[in-house]
């Protein structure tokens, strides 16, 4: 065990005058006087020994128990002096006296500045912490404040010392508080916890608070210091990070809805109801699209009357952002009322005009283009869209949106590309009636529906006469016209319900539906009533005939290629019973 250097000297001292006492004393025999002036010298020592003890245990300069020590011994050698008359006594006395008082002196006055010092920086700290710092009595007064929490509750430090705590806490952070309280007293381990504090203005702010009991010289409980610092703010961006990730999550789910679905008017209002029931504090919204016109229209809206605005468009100068591309919000919106009449009408009616306070407009962009702009407006606030964490979210937002209409018109072009090459490989180029492919597809698809339903179906075959001589005096290019003119009047021809196409020359094949033999005539008299006007192509008039062969399922044949077999050698046999005249066509 160590001993700490301020009682050894203690220790050794009182040794010291126990021995040259116990020497000293035997020797000579005292007078009542001189007893009693040994004892009060006594007693100084005793004290003087006392009070160096006892500072020796307190952060004090080492000097000063050391210089009351030197003093003790002084005081203990002049009493011997007395008691002996020894010189020597008093030489050694006035040597202690003359070493010890200096050392006492020097050493209080370095303690003092120091502890000057000490209280100095003590106190900047205090005051320059960036937490608050109140000081209570156990009645919860305040007793003590520093600068942050007078900035932070919004009073001076005088206004502070006349306040309890309880003028800061709500109902629900009284509650905790005394919780906390009680448990730090009953000698238990308290966390922060957070409360919110009503400032001088009435407003709040979320504060996470530390306690520490205070204790007085004899460790009894006197006073709670209590630190608080402001974390409202990363509360609010805590929540808005909850919220952004809430409404990413819900985005990436409806982006993924929406790429496995047409993009039509009714998911434009799908999404748009997903979007303002996610996205923080908006009310309703709206879809503008620039179209062909280079007018930006309403193509879907929540919450309006979209049936209304449906007829409006804008120029991008009317705009009220005037084509900017970046998200911005828009809370002045006079020029709205600069519109025409009719327009302003409308959007006032059917747009809520007069009950938007705010409105967060953000850009879609393709291309480097603003093609798009999504609206998200609020009824309640001026400043709901004012936060910059919603702003942040408004720019990735968009920026998801551009990706998604940019897949979704590369899908559609692709769609449209395929149905393109798909029409052009089931048509015929020319007169634009299906072609050779087109006819197998339905001709195979019609007759298993007709075996199904115990139904008849008739294939006509037709071929003009005389085809080859338009050719040969005409030319090829005339020809085509004029296939082109047989194929829009034989389509007039047709019911809805059949198909007429173009096996190749001048062959065409029809496919009639639910046709027996009786029905299968009367269409073939139909056709040749068609061709009883003359054709014009070219400034021309061309009066030319057609031969026509029919056959019927299941009659005739079972399979496609049995009656058209059928039909074409029932064309042919109906040609060589035609005259010469007939068969020719007549140019005039």
């Amino acid at each position: 065990m160590t001993i700490p250097g301020g009682k050894l000297q203690v220790y050794l001292t009182s040794i010291l005058i126990i021995v040259v006492s116990a020497i000293v004393f035997p020797m000579h025999t005292f007078q009542p006087v001189r007893l009693l002036a040994v004892l009060s010298e006594m007693v100084i020592i005793g004290v003087s020994l006392v009070a160096a003890y006892l500072l020796g245990n307190r952060e004090l300069h080492r000097g000063i128990p050391l210089g009351l020590i030197l003093l003790s011994l002084s005081t203990y050698f002049d009493l011997l002096e007395a008691l002996t008359g020894m010189n020597y006594y008093e030489f050694i006395s006035v040597t202690l006296l003359a070493v010890g008082f200096p050392i006492l002196l020097v050493s209080s006055i370095y303690h003092i500045r120091e502890r000057k010092k000490r209280m100095s920086e003590f106190s900047a700290v205090l005051s320059n912490s960036l937490d608050g710092i109140l000081l209570l009595d156990l009645s919860e007064n305040v007793l003590y404040t520093n600068k942050t929490a007078c900035d932070l509750l919004g009073y001076n430090e005088e206004q502070l010392k006349m306040k309890k705590l309880s003028d800061f806490l709500s109902e629900e952070g009284e509650r905790k508080f005394r919780e906390a309280r009680s448990s730090l007293f009953a000698g238990q381990n308290v966390s922060a916890f957070e409360v919110e504090l009503i400032t001088s203005g009435e407003s709040q702010l979320v504060a996470e608070i530390s306690l520490v009991i205070g204790r007085n010289a004899n460790e009894d409980p006197d006073s709670i210091i209590l630190t608080f610092k402001d974390v409202t703010h990363v509360r609010r961006i805590e929540s808005a990070l909850v919220e952004q990730n809430r409404f990413q999550k819900v985005l990436n789910e409806l982006i993924t809805e929406v790429l496995e679905s047409d993009f039509d008017e009714e998911t434009y209002k799908y999404f748009l109801m997903k979007c303002v029931q996610s996205f923080p504090r908006a009310d309703a919204a709206a879809f503008l699209l620039r179209e062909d016109d280079n007018r930006f229209h309403f193509v879907a809206t929540y919450n309006y009357d979209f049936e209304e605005l449906k007829p409006i468009s804008f120029a991008p100068e009317e705009l009220i952002r005037k084509s900017s591309d970046e998200v911005v919000i828009v809370k002045d919106y006079s020029v709205d009322y600069k519109m025409d009449s009719e327009r302003l009408k409308r959007i006032i009616k059917g747009g809520r005009l007069l009950e938007i306070k705010s409105t967060l407009s953000i850009p879609i962009k393709i291309d480097g283009d603003v093609k798009m702009y999504f609206n998200l407006d609020s009824f309640s606030s001026s400043t709901a869209f004012d936060d910059e964490e919603i702003m942040n979210t408004a720019i990735g937002f968009g920026k998801a949106i551009s990706v998604l209409l940019w897949r979704i018109n590369t899908v559609n072009e692709l769609r449209r590309q395929r149905e393109l090459m798909e029409r052009l490989s089931m048509e015929d180029h020319l007169t634009g009636l299906p072609n050779r492919r087109a006819f197998f597809d339905c001709a195979m698809r019609q007759i298993e529906l007709s075996r199904r339903n115990g139904e008849e179906m008739a294939i006509l075959y037709l071929d003009l006469n005389d085809f080859k001589g338009v050719n040969d005096t005409l030319g090829h290019d005339f020809g085509d016209e004029l296939l082109k003119s047989v194929g829009k009047r034989l389509s007039n021809v047709c019911r809805k319900s059949d198909l007429i196409a173009r096996m190749g020359g001048d062959e065409f094949v029809f496919i009639l539906p639910s046709t027996g033999k009786e029905g299968s005539r009367e269409a073939e008299t139909r056709i040749h009533q068609a061709f009883e006007d003359p054709f014009s192509v070219k400034g021309r008039g061309l009066k030319l005939t057609a031969s026509v062969g029919i056959a019927v399922f299941p009659d005739d044949g079972k399979t496609i290629r049995e009656l058209l077999i059928v039909a074409d050698e029932k064309m042919y046999e109906n040609k060589e019973n035609l005259s010469k005249e007939s068969k020719r066509v007549t140019i005039t």
